[in-house]
């Protein structure tokens, strides 16, 4: 097989995404027509999601992050099911889908091109390699799809954090993506030294989600919101993370990425020095 490289799918898709803004929908490929005229025939598909979804076909043929990755074959049904049919009892809606409609896809498949692919081969491990599948919304209980929802997005953040350390000119050695020995990301400093992080995603939890359920659903919905129960369960996390970097022997640091949806209820503490 061929290898492709890197700078020439990010390229494809880049001029994909600028495409889809210009409102640009032709598709010249036979296979790709035929994809645009069955989803037209469809019941609630129309036209324009048709070619979106046509369009990003395109795009996932030529991306080993996609077609290997994020929506391999074995969810790619579903996952077209899901963009044209979306879910509205939680309103859950496809990460990378909406990573492409947003014009921001190459920051999701990037981190995978850069650190969990060696041409078309994935190379991170096999939990990695399923829990990267955007197969969270397989599950028929929206509790049940928001908490694989947590995980899958979770190992995005760690892979977007790597990239982010790179920005900053450390070196990135090692990823608990591709050897399960290794801290979440493990890194060379600017000045030399090595340094491991772990990395928390916070996300919504469980009784919120609920209740934002219930509000969805137009039903009379609230919480009571304890800001030492909130400041408690993130020094939780932080400690968490911390116990996990005991083990190696290099600079030691707890990253906390906290979604934005859920950040309220940490905002007044972490802003008044509740911890540091």
């Amino acid at each position: 097989m061929q290898l492709v490289p890197l700078e020439a799918i990010l390229a494809v898709e880049r001029r994909c995404l600028l495409a889809r803004r210009r409102r640009c929908r032709s598709i010249e490929t036979k296979g790709h027509e035929t994809t645009r005229s069955y989803l037209r025939l469809r019941r609630g598909v129309n036209t324009e999601e048709a070619g979106a979804l046509a369009s990003f076909a395109e795009i996932r043929a030529a991306c080993p992050a996609l077609q290997k990755v994020l929506v391999p074959d074995t969810v790619w049904p579903e996952f077209q099911d899901w963009c044209t049919h979306p879910d509205d009892v939680a309103e859950h809606r496809s990460v990378v889908w909406e990573a492409y409609v947003g014009g921001c896809l190459d920051r999701v498949t990037s981190p995978i091109h850069q650190y969990l692919l060696e041409g078309w081969s994935p190379l991170c491990t096999k939990q990695y390699r399923q829990d990267l599948q955007e197969a969270w919304m397989r599950k028929k209980q929206p509790l049940e799809r928001h908490k694989k929802w947590r995980i899958f997005y979770g190992h995005l953040v760690e892979l977007q954090f790597a990239a982010w350390l790179e920005e900053q000119g450390y070196a990135i050695s090692g990823l608990e993506a591709t050897n399960e020995k290794s801290p979440d990301v493990e890194a060379v400093s600017p000045a030399g030294v090595s340094s491991a992080f772990e990395v928390k995603f916070v996300g919504s939890q469980d009784a919120d989600f609920e209740m934002q359920l219930k509000s969805l659903a137009g039903q009379p919905s609230c919480d009571t919101v304890s800001p030492y129960q909130a400041i408690n369960f993130l020094a939780f996390r932080a400690y968490e993370a911390a116990k996990q970097l005991q083990r190696f022997h290099a600079n030691r640091t707890a990253v906390l990425v906290i979604d934005r949806l859920t950040s309220g209820r940490f905002e007044p503490q972490l802003k008044e020095g509740w911890i540091n």
